[in-house]
Parts: structure tokens; sequence; C-alpha cells
């Protein structure tokens, strides 16, 4: 039975946005610390309806209401032609937004690396294959000159397997936040996998990876017992 009903949802919004206070706490502490003589590189990961944009828009508010942070910080995200993503807006499940700057080049992720301290991508997983090398490359850079990197984003896919960008950076990470929703058939615990759906029916193994969402396309957090991996 799926779990749609108010309490449920209710309850999963309350469960989500107190995980992301506790993410966002643990970042801002971070941040305040400081690396010391070397980077830090914090990865944030979870299905849809998790908080991981949430976490950035409350770390933002919080750099912004503290006025001690001294370094020079950026968000941003992936320039991608998708209908859920706004250019230069990070915006989360329960409507809340900020201001972030969109990359598509070598240029601007060469810019983003070199001008800032603190830097923070969201939607990490949608970098396009022809840039993540180089992205790669100023990530090192950026954490041997003792920056701080946070990245949040998918880390599987509505098939069950890995988003390979993703995977690839959580094994250079220093620290994995994992966030986690519910799944909507059985209400339990969801925390890497989103269903496809196509006009509510699952979507079956030969779609792309990266196909966003549209008014017959729809994603929703499933559990591992409860993904349907259809052939």
């Amino acid at each position: 039975m799926q779990a749609e009903n108010t309490k449920d949802t209710n309850h999963l919004y309350a469960f989500v946005e107190e995980k992301a206070d506790q993410v966002t706490n643990w970042l801002y502490r971070k941040i305040k610390k400081g690396p010391i003589g070397h980077g830090h590189f914090s990865m944030i990961v979870g299905n849809s309806c998790s908080g991981k944009s949430l976490v950035l828009i409350k770390l933002q508010e919080l750099l912004k209401e503290s006025g001690g942070i001294e370094k020079p910080y950026v968000f941003c995200q992936p320039l991608v032609d998708r209908n859920d993503l706004i250019t230069g807006v990070i915006r989360s499940r329960n409507n809340k937004k900020m201001e972030a700057v969109s990359f598509d080049t070598k240029e601007k992720i060469e810019q983003i690396f070199h001008d800032h301290d603190i830097v923070v991508v969201d939607e990490i997983q949608l970098t396009p294959h022809d840039l993540q090398s180089f992205f790669l490359k100023e990530l090192h850079l950026f954490l041997d000159r003792g920056g701080l990197f946070i990245a949040a984003g998918l880390d599987y896919n509505s098939l069950g397997g890995e988003f390979i960008f993703s995977a690839l950076l959580k094994s250079r990470s220093h620290k994995i936040h994992r966030l986690y929703s519910l799944c909507n058939m059985c209400g339990k615990p969801a925390d890497r996998f989103d269903q496809r759906l196509i006009n509510g029916i699952p979507a079956n193994i030969n779609m792309p990876d990266f196909v966003g969402p549209t008014d017959s396309i729809t994603y929703e957090p499933r559990c591992s017992d409860c993904l349907i991996v259809k052939k």
C-alpha cells in the first residue's frame, strides 16, 4: 500500500527537515573550523525527496546570517537542458530556493575553483561527461590548496545501478552524508533508489540514465524491495 496519506507526508517532511538540519550544522561547523593544512571534501547523497538541495540552501542561509566567513564561497550546479532545473537557481522539494552559478564549460569550472576557497555543487551527477575529467583535475588541485568542497546529488539511478561520476567522487571524498526519505510503496526508509514512472507505469531498462521529469515521466522514492526494474 502506498504511503500517501496526510500523516505519512507530514512525517516525511519533518523527518527530512530534521536530518537536513543535522547535516547542515555539521558542514557549517566544518567550514567555521576550516581545514588545517589540507583540503576537505564532503559528499551528500540520497534519492529524491531526501533533502539534499535543502541542506545546501540551509547552509547558504547560515553563512549569510553568521557574517563570519571571510573566505570566498560559491554555490553552483551543472548547466543542463532539463525542465526541472532552473539556470542559476538551486531549488528544494519544499519550494525553498537560492541563487547559484551554473557551469557548462572548462573555463567556468576553472574560474569557480580558482576564485573561491569553498565550493558547493548541487546535482553533481549531471556534470556533462566531457567535463568530468577536467572537473576532477581542478578539484584535486583545489583540495591540494586547502579548499573545502561539498557536492550533493543522486548516486543511484532508477535501474538500481550507480551514476559513474557520483561513484567516483564518493571514492575520493573524506566524508559521505547519506540522506533518505520514505518509500512511496511501503513507507520503509529509502536512501538510494528512485522509481521512474511513465504515466504511472515503471519504465523499462532501455531508457537513458538521464531523463528529466515531464508531464508523463515522474520519479518517486523506492526501497530496494519495492524498486521495479522492468526488462
